[in-house]
């Protein structure tokens, strides 16, 4: 293993921000490599492709988790062995796993997305388990976005409050352990520590029940703040799992920021995670342009031993994924022509004019490597 002390496994990116921006975050994070985890988007399909550039461009410090074809949920039939056969593509391309955000309430309000656990479902979840694919999967969001009177109003201003118009979170957890019980040995890392954290004997039970799921530590402040208020619980939890989560912050810069990869933000997120881990005791300052807000407050850090906080912080990953995968470059390019294929379908579908600006520019790119 070479000299690693830090890997981010959730980072967001698409273009036009550029590689050299990531590695400035990096830097600015003191992190030594990231997992850059790709969205779908109706008008861009996915940014499996522009992290493939961004893996390429800068060597030996990326891995790459591809997006799922959100197409296959709008045009049914076959579903999952459509599924399965992108994720076939996009391991030939380099990507190291799959993001999935299919768990997130405006994602499947959004998309035509299904029940995880319907039979049509399995060829999907199948293909992933048998083949060891890692999963990066965001489902639900904290719980009190469900409540009217608990959602904060910041997340209300997001769209974030789910009526009896949005998936329900107990609904989808049922969905999730079903998929489980047909599918134990799945690798998923389920993201923003699977929104469970006031439910720490809930997660305990599923990962005693199946073996190869994980969470990470990306922020939601909730999960930090739940965990504080209930520390000594929180510190065995993490004692007991520690080869079972990872570190990782949710820095995002893509075309929808408009400061990509924002220095207060990068760094509060990069600081919150990993001082919670270590110290007894962190004094956050408020910052309105980040997720902490605008008001100060302390936070009852875990204390964890150096030796777990080096698993969470890079171990783990590591140990989950080896080093990141070689591009195959003949099969990125097949790729690009797939995806401007679906990019005209989604065009078609949600009636936009389809733009093929940052597509032509990888071609370009990849057809020069």
């Amino acid at each position: 293993m070479k000299d690693i002390k830090v890997i981010d496994g959730h980072i967001h990116y698409s273009l036009p921000t550029t590689p050299k921006m990531i590695l400035d975050m990096l830097e600015m994070t003191e992190t030594d490599m990231g997992n850059l985890v790709a969205l779908y988007d109706k008008k861009r399909a996915s940014g499996t492709i522009d992290c493939l550039y961004a893996k390429d461009v800068l060597k030996n410090k990326l891995y790459v988790y591809g997006a799922n074809d959100i197409t296959q949920y709008i045009k049914g039939g076959n579903m999952g062995e459509k599924l399965a056969e992108h994720v076939k593509d996009l391991m030939e391309c380099g990507c190291d796993g799959i993001k999935m955000l299919e768990g997130k309430p405006t994602s499947r309000k959004r998309y035509p997305i299904p029940n995880f656990d319907i039979p049509e479902m399995d060829a999907y979840f199948d293909y992933l388990e048998k083949n060891n694919i890692n999963v990066v999967w965001h489902v639900n969001d904290p719980e009190e976005f469900w409540d009217s009177e608990k959602c904060p109003d910041w997340a209300k201003r997001s769209g974030w409050f789910y009526n009896e118009t949005f998936v329900n979170n107990e609904d989808q957890y049922n969905q999730i352990e079903n998929v489980l019980k047909r599918h134990p040995k799945l690798t998923i890392i389920f993201a923003h520590f699977y929104f469970l954290s006031t439910q720490l004997d809930r997660l305990s039970a599923l990962f005693d029940k199946y073996p190869n799921i994980g969470v990470d530590i990306t922020p939601g402040i909730e999960l930090f703040e739940n965990l504080s208020k209930n520390k000594e619980k929180g510190r065995e939890f993490f004692i007991k799992y520690q080869d079972r989560i990872f570190y990782g912050t949710d820095i995002s810069g893509d075309e929808s920021d408009s400061i990509p990869f924002a220095k207060d933000d990068s760094i509060i997120r990069a600081k919150l995670c990993r001082d919670f881990l270590s110290k007894k005791e962190l004094f956050m300052k408020g910052n309105p342009d980040s997720l902490l807000g605008a008001n100060d407050f302390t936070l009852q850090g875990l204390e964890l031993d150096k030796e777990i906080v080096d698993k969470i912080l890079y171990k783990n990953f590591y140990r989950l994924n080896k080093e990141p995968k070689n591009l195959n470059y003949k099969a990125i390019l097949n790729e690009i022509e797939k995806e401007r294929e679906r990019i005209k379908f989604l065009s078609e579908y949600y009636k936009f004019d389809a733009s093929f600006k940052y597509l032509d520019f990888l071609k370009d790119y990849f057809s020069n490597k």
